[in-house]
């Protein structure tokens, strides 16, 4: 993950080449020569001037500011333009060839997570409306859901869902949004999944390791194992069962452990005959 990332909005002084700053210096702090002339037009809504800055030579994924450092978080173009909230410029920089989900570096992200990083909902959806989710791999989307979670950017994870992200999503362990929220005990953002949004509480999480969860033994053992009864918490989790009875789960469910167990049984006992 690399530092902007990381910091996301963090002070900066104005006119340094940060890309956590909440204002971003200008251009010239992170661009020279033709990639910076593409740039300009691109913000001057000068679509001839991208044109020929192209020709001359200018990279549509330039990057900057000039270092090595990884302590110096890099934006490309596109970066630059939804940073300084400009839709206009994206398109004129998407149409010379720019791609958003070009990373600077591996420890800098593309341009939608900065959006998300960012919190600036607006300039996410204006990034999908020019670049449709569904020409993100579905690898890319998942991932992008998840930092929205990292991120608390629940706004931004709203936009995802308006442009078609599947509510079933799961990262690489395999957990739904709800349960990496419960996770991260962000329980308000886990109740506007289950009860708003209404996620998929069927379905199970399984590992290579030999182990299953799902989001409603994650909530019985909140309730018998891991809050004291009347708490906020607690009731709040008593809440997340009385939603998931409504929607057909039975409990008591089987937990992770009395999983465990009965697949140990099943391996001792062998195949049935």
């Amino acid at each position: 993950m690399g530092l902007f990332e990381l910091f996301g909005m963090g002070a900066a002084n104005a006119d340094t080449p940060d890309a956590r700053a909440p204002k971003l210096a200008r251009p010239e702090a992170f661009f020279q020569g033709p990639a910076l002339d593409l740039l300009r037009a691109a913000l001057a809504d000068d679509e001839a001037g991208a044109r020929r800055a192209v020709a001359q030579g200018a990279n549509p994924n330039a990057q900057g500011p000039a270092a090595t450092s990884k302590s110096v978080p890099q934006l490309t173009l596109i970066h630059y333009a939804a940073g300084v909230r400009n839709p206009r410029a994206m398109a004129i920089l998407l149409a010379a060839g720019a791609d958003p989900l070009f990373k600077p570096r591996d420890d800098d992200g593309d341009a939608f997570l900065f959006a998300v990083v960012r919190h600036d909902a607006q300039m996410l959806d204006a990034l999908l409306q020019l670049y449709p989710l569904a020409r993100i791999p579905p690898k890319r989307q998942s991932q992008l859901a998840f930092y929205c979670l990292s991120f608390n950017a629940r706004n931004c994870l709203q936009i995802l869902f308006d442009h078609g992200l599947p509510l079933d999503v799961r990262d690489s362990a395999g957990y739904s949004l709800f349960m990496r929220a419960l996770n991260q005990e962000d329980l308000d953002t886990a109740e506007w999944l289950l009860a708003e949004k209404q996620v998929p509480v069927q379905d199970v999480m399984s590992s290579g390791g030999g182990f299953t969860v799902t989001p409603a033994n994650m909530v019985q053992r909140a309730l018998t194992e891991v809050f004291k009864p009347g708490s906020p918490p607690y009731r709040r989790y008593e809440k997340f069962k009385r939603i998931m009875e409504q929607r057909g789960i039975v409990f008591p469910v089987e937990s992770a452990a009395e999983w465990r167990a009965r697949m140990k049984a099943q391996a001792a006992s062998g195949p049935a005959k």
